[in-house]
């Protein structure tokens, strides 16, 4: 699923920025740290969990700068593990409806497979590869008031993670960054209607501190705070090719969209919990401050001798958390 999932809004012009997102799924441990599912972009790493409801609303401007639609999401991701270091997972952006005027429709399935190509522990370093696909004709029909995409689209992903653990000073290794970086085709270059179908690349990334980690490995802090890592996240998408012809009575096809904001997420012995404000970053992007969320059952550490291990060999490390 591009971009992490969670928060395309699909019918709004809101949703552009929010096209490349998939529903979000993993959390992922290299070392002493914990690399939480975010609301932007996916992690770097492979565990089974599911990540049910993720949760996006979003006000979209019109091109003379009024108000345009209100868009709502509900998703849903299944994450399972092949080996420690593949894995493959399925979802939906799920239902979407919008407000001023009224429609809702359900999206397409999106299907994934991940490795991780390189993690070092002592580091905190991870660097992982995807392949996805979202299949045409699994959501609503076109006949939808809020229809998906009427064609498949392939995307490329690459994934990287760095916690600042090994830092020499400790105020800097409770930090830790992840990134993300799409490539996406539509399996059809134009609509039936001859409207061209862009290829996109959608990027972004997170600044985490962790006091999870701060509370472990460097100094305790109040019972209140502990399991919390506040984070800063953006995510953009650009169109690259096969754009269509400009039109003067909607935004510009080749403009970047994006969102960016603070969000913090809760991590509990067997679960998540995360909600970010998504500032948009131009009119195209949205008119209004957006709020996205997740929940995120970690399934690997709720049955880690059945549904939450990997199909082949022994599971991974689950040593650092707290």
């Amino acid at each position: 699923m591009s971009l992490h999932p969670i928060i395309r809004l699909a019918g709004a012009c809101a949703a552009a920025v929010l096209a490349g997102a998939s529903p979000a799924l993993a959390h992922t441990i290299v070392g002493d740290r914990l690399f939480p599912v975010t609301v932007t972009i996916d992690d770097p790493g492979v565990n089974d969990e599911l990540a049910l409801p993720t949760f996006a609303t979003m006000t979209s401007a019109n091109p003379d700068g009024s108000p345009g639609p209100i868009s709502y999401n509900l998703g849903w991701g299944y994450g399972k593990t092949i080996t420690a270091d593949l894995g493959f997972s399925i979802g939906s952006q799920g239902y979407n409806w919008q407000k001023r005027p009224d429609a809702q429709g359900w999206s397409n399935i999106e299907t994934q497979l991940k490795k991780v190509f390189y993690q070092n522990a002592a580091q905190e370093f991870i660097f992982a590869g995807a392949a996805s696909y979202e299949w045409a004709h699994t959501g609503s029909p076109q006949s939808a008031s809020l229809a998906p995409d009427p064609f498949s689209t392939i995307t490329g992903k690459l994934f990287i993670g760095k916690g600042f653990g090994d830092a020499s000073v400790d105020w800097l290794r409770p930090f830790a960054v992840t990134g993300e970086f799409d490539y996406s085709i539509p399996t059809a270059t134009a609509n039936s209607d001859g409207g061209l179908n862009p290829r996109t690349v959608a990027y972004g990334a997170t600044l985490q501190y962790s006091l999870l980690y701060m509370n472990s490995h460097v100094q305790e802090v109040p019972d209140l705070f502990r399991r919390l890592i506040p984070a800063f996240e953006a995510v953009f998408t650009t169109p690259v090719s096969n754009i269509p012809p400009p039109d003067p009575s909607l935004f510009s096809p080749n403009t970047t969209t994006g969102v960016f904001g603070p969000s913090l997420y809760y991590i509990g012995n067997y679960f998540e919990v995360g909600v970010m404000a998504q500032i948009p970053v131009n009119s195209a992007s949205g008119r209004n401050v957006g709020i996205a969320a997740i929940v995120d059952f970690f399934l690997d550490d709720i049955a880690p001798n059945s549904i939450g291990k990997p199909l082949f060999g022994p599971p991974q490390p689950r040593s650092g958390r707290y």
